[in-house]
């Protein structure tokens, strides 16, 4: 398939942009990352998108900022009637010392298989674990290595058609495709820099991602991501948005997006942003399906907020030494400001998960919005311990939250939705 570019935005913060007839600003308002090597050269580190504070990865930092786009579509319905209903906590996967198919290194992602399986990708075991719905082992698969259906960095995993997974493989570059049986198929190698740092389902045997890149333009790099679909080669098929700038002074400043699927192929998309709570819903194709857009006043952080973000900060990630590590840490200060929207997911009837702030325990709540963009509920969460790096993934009668830099072991939560 030939290469669809839908959106492609350079240069500076205050510039705007026509693309497809739609005017994108970015905003002045952002964050940027410096990390220089003995030799000086630029070092650019990256975060995994699905979260603002994720497992952190060796080679890029991708520092989350605030992006304001509009358009002349009309926002989705907001409903007045909405439910209130609560996430509860029903059981864990995952122990300290014990067992050794659930004591986990560092679970970074997870999937439900469409029969209502539990699918956990542990990063540091280099290992794919397969669960019963209700939380008992039933497989697990994975080989450290360079070899093909090998892996030394899994970051994501997605569900394709036919329960095919795919996985992708950060310090190798590639995504590793597995059948219904875990049997090794396929995989796509050859990335520059990098695969898409987090990767869900697109329509057949496609998948979305988030992927950091570059390109010389004039002798001059510009380094930035890129939001697209991939299905055959390393070259995405459709661009959805790219997102780049020119490095000045060993520093780069990125702008990001949270993004999901449905089972459908669609995409939505919401900018991370302290002041516009907006989601943007396109087709596979990249067509503008509809927008949702809420008020939103821009909203100071407390001290204690900021305090815990502090005490939750660490940067131990392989592939940099202690002085790095405390180099990179005391240059670090929390944004002041709470995100107007912390994460986006879907669930099985394509309901939309918005991750709106915090409950005064510090748990997560959410917004859900139907397929149309109306929203339907309100959701608070019950979870038993306080963490800056939730992570979510919605199932036919299951949810899972885990911390993605736990502070002590890994483990899964296994949550129902209670009216």
């Amino acid at each position: 398939m030939a290469q669809k570019i839908l959106g492609d935005l350079r240069g500076y913060p205050g510039d705007a942009y026509c693309v497809n007839k739609k005017r994108v600003i970015f905003d002045k308002s952002i964050r940027s990352c410096q990390a220089a090597n003995a030799e000086g050269s630029l070092q650019v580190m990256k975060m995994n998108m699905r979260n603002t504070t994720r497992y952190l990865l060796p080679l890029f930092y991708i520092a989350l900022s605030q992006l304001n786009s509009c358009s002349g579509d009309s926002p989705g319905v907001i409903s007045e009637s909405d439910q209130n209903i609560t996430l509860r906590l029903i059981d864990t996967l995952g122990v300290d010392i014990g067992e050794e198919n659930y004591v986990f290194g560092n679970i970074v992602d997870a999937v439900f298989l469409p029969d209502g399986r539990i699918v956990l990708l542990d990063v540091l075991l280099n290992r794919i674990s397969i669960f019963s719905s209700n939380g008992e082992f039933v497989s697990s698969f994975g080989t450290e290595g360079s070899g093909p259906g090998e892996f030394s960095e899994p970051v994501s995993i997605a569900v394709l058609s036919n329960d095919v997974l795919a996985v992708c493989d950060n310090m190798h570059r590639k995504v590793v495709f597995f059948d219904s049986l875990h049997c090794y198929l396929w995989e796509m190698t050859g990335f520059d820099p990098l695969p898409p740092s987090y990767i869900e389902n697109g329509v057949l045997d496609s998948f979305i991602g988030l992927q950091s890149h570059y390109y010389i333009e004039s002798g001059v790099l510009n380094f930035g991501v890129r939001l697209g679909l991939w299905s055959q080669t390393v070259e995405p098929d459709v661009v959805y948005a790219a997102f780049y700038t020119v490095p000045i002074n060993n520093t780069v400043e990125l702008y990001s997006v949270h993004f999901c699927t449905d089972s459908q192929g669609r995409v939505y998309t919401a900018p991370t942003s302290y002041e516009e709570y907006s989601i943007t819903c396109y087709s596979s194709e990249g067509d503008t399906l509809f927008h949702i857009a809420e008020p939103y006043n821009k909203t100071e952080k407390t001290q204690e907020e900021i305090e815990y973000e502090h005490m939750c900060y660490r940067y131990d990630t392989p592939g940099f030494d202690s002085d790095d590590r405390r180099s990179i840490a005391s240059r670090w200060e929390p944004d002041p400001y709470r995100l107007a929207i912390e994460n986006i997911s879907t669930d099985h009837a394509d309901r939309i998960w918005v991750q709106t702030g915090r409950s005064e325990c510090n748990s997560p709540n959410f917004r859900v919005y139907d397929s149309n963009g109306n929203r339907v509920a309100s959701v608070e969460t019950e979870l038993p311990i306080e963490s800056l790096n939730w992570s979510f993934v919605f199932g036919r009668e299951r949810v899972l939250a885990f911390d993605t830099n736990p502070s002590d072991y890994s483990k899964v939560y296994i949550l129902e939705i209670a009216d």
